[in-house]
């Protein structure tokens, strides 16, 4: 901060690097200025304002959100990258991770810097053009953590607000980073991991707040989101996603089965700038597959939640798969869009359909199956599923066969993408069966609560399929061996993006499907593409490494056989000679 005679006047100042340069003096002091300061950008680092996150669907640069914007579209404004020049794609750099295991993680992008986590919860600073890294941060997670994860030591992403980066950790902490050096600006507990309270989910930052949501259905855990202070990290609202006795709806929860009732929230939610509201998708019941001991519909898990984003309250919801013996866990994202003058939401749901939903009032615009679905005959009124009981009720007494699709979907957690170059949706999709049979099983504090005597993955394969948004009309699909285990982009330049679990990373035309590019990463990929431009040139960047929970490692058991792990950010961009 720089002290100026009372006296002195000036007609034009700037500030830089926390010291005043006076251009010409003038006036200015004399009219009761006695002190000037100004910030350092250096210490204050790439500053991400309200401004920012609220026009993110409009900024041609940067990845701000776990979908690109708060309405979760997966859709880049860059164009350079395009069919007639995407044949010289090249990769520019490659951050390895240095660790194994599962990676969901995505880039976020701020300015020319890129921060992506791994697995185990750590943190990377790099400069976008040339990959080095300017700083790292990493966790030291408790031993006892480990057989608290369902699925893997995963993470995907940090959530980049005003000087700092915020992380959910598996520990089930929230840090806030500062985001030029990775120091620890504060730490605070969040849930209790020793009840599989955990998180893996990239957080969301929303008028001075920081919105997260627990995982650990698996374990019977009671889930909710909650908001924190973006200052200090102290809450602000809880919202438990299963109701208690004696609030609205609990009488969808046979006796006391709410108190284990699931529902967790690990997927980041979506927020309608113009309505102000928040949409947060919930997962599964428990326990999982055993219906029986929860009768009624089990509001809310399987549903999206319209929420106020200042106090949790719950507005409405849409439920996707009531009383769900299944796991068809309808976490998945939530992605907002304006289609032929309605507002809606599109949400590629696991118990194998696509859903447009009026996002002012929650009916259902249109129902389509992603691929083959036998679990229900149709649907009722606003898209309520009609089951196909007895013929595929989950039960104690047999096992349940060919019940279609698997527990992992229709489609898994990995984004749509939605564009509104094509108003197309496109979706990453799976199309196997299973068979099950449920078991009477007793809650115990952080041990798996799933209900389930039996469960068998049958042989299928993925599909990428690209949908009319404003019809559910297919227009196009890839199928592919393997399920699609990558999650989506698509950009202005009229391409798509997606890895599969082969460790392609794959670019095809955005309105036919046709495939127009390839990379072999060496590893399976299951993270996301994101895309951003540092001085007019465009990057698209891929997280890879095999790895997860769920089907998985079920269906490629012996993937290692001829495949490596390996956690890596690979980034792309047009060849210059």
């Amino acid at each position: 901060m720089s002290t100026l005679p009372r006296k002195a006047s000036w007609c034009f100042a700037t500030v830089v690097a926390g010291t005043v340069s006076l251009g010409a003096v003038s006036t200015a002091m004399a009219q009761g200025v006695d002190t000037l300061g100004g910030y350092n950008p250096q210490q204050t680092g790439n500053y991400v304002t309200d401004d920012m996150l609220l026009n993110a669907d409009k900024d041609p640069a940067n990845w701000l959100h776990y979908g690109r914007d708060y309405e979760t579209t997966r859709y880049a404004l860059q164009t350079q990258i395009n069919p007639d020049t995407v044949k010289n794609l090249v990769p520019k750099w490659t951050l390895s991770f240095g660790t194994l295991d599962g990676q969901d993680s995505q880039a976020v992008v701020v300015n020319g810097t890129v921060y992506v986590t791994s697995s185990y919860n750590r943190v990377f600073s790099v400069d976008g053009r040339t990959g080095e890294i300017n700083w790292k941060y990493e966790r030291e997670l408790p031993a006892d953590v480990f057989p608290q994860l369902c699925c893997d030591v995963v993470n995907r992403g940090v959530a980049p607000y005003k000087d700092k980066v915020y992380l959910a950790t598996l520990d089930a902490h929230l840090v806030a980073l500062k985001n030029n050096t990775g120091e620890v600006v504060w730490d605070q507990q969040v849930g209790d991991y020793t009840g599989s309270e955990t998180f893996t989910i990239m957080p969301m930052a929303l008028n001075n707040k920081i919105i997260v949501g627990t995982a650990g259905a698996e374990y019977g855990v009671r889930g909710w989101i909650e908001a924190r202070d973006a200052d200090t990290g102290e809450r602000v609202w809880r919202t438990y996603t299963i109701p208690a006795e004696g609030e609205p709806n609990a009488d969808t929860w046979a006796g006391e089965s709410y108190k284990y009732g699931g529902g967790s929230a690990w997927i980041t939610g979506s927020y309608d700038k113009d309505l102000g509201l928040l949409y947060w998708p919930v997962g599964n019941p428990g326990p999982d597959f055993d219906r029986h001991v929860r009768e009624g519909d089990n509001l809310y898990s399987n549903s999206t939640l319209i929420l106020d984003p200042d106090t949790g309250e719950i507005k409405n919801w849409f439920q996707y798969t009531p009383n769900d013996p299944y796991d068809y866990d309808g976490v998945n994202e939530v992605v907002l869009a304006d289609v032929d003058g309605k507002k809606v939401w599109l949400h590629g749901d696991r118990n194998g359909h696509l859903y447009s939903i009026n996002r002012e009032d929650a009916t259902c615009n249109w129902v389509v199956p992603l691929g083959e679905v036998n679990w229900a005959k149709g649907f009722g009124e606003n898209c309520r599923p009609i089951m196909n009981w007895p013929e595929k009720d989950v039960v104690y007494d047999q096992v349940t066969r060919n019940i279609k699709p698997s527990l992992d979907g229709g489609k898994e957690w990995h984004p749509v993408a939605y564009s509104k170059r094509t108003q197309m949706v496109y979706v990453p999709t799976y199309n196997f069966s299973m068979d099950l049979q449920a078991k009477k099983m007793e809650w115990k504090r952080g041990e798996w609560y799933l209900g389930a005597k039996v469960i068998n993955f049958n042989p299928g394969n993925g599909a990428i399929k690209a949908f009319d948004a404003a019809t559910g009309d297919l227009v196009w699909t890839r199928p592919q061996m393997a399920p699609a285990t990558s999650g989506m982009l698509a950009t202005a330049g009229g391409l798509v993006f997606y890895g599969d679990p082969e460790g392609y990373f794959h670019a095809v035309r955005d309105d036919t499907g046709e495939s127009l590019w390839s990379y072999n990463t060496g590893t399976g990929i299951h993270g996301n593409p994101t895309s951003f431009s540092i001085g007019g040139d465009q990057y698209i960047g891929i997280v890879v490494g095999a790895g997860g929970g769920g089907i998985w490692p079920l269906t490629f058991g012996d993937w290692l056989q001829t495949h490596t792990k390996g956690g890596a950010l690979f980034v792309f961009g047009l060849h210059n000679g």
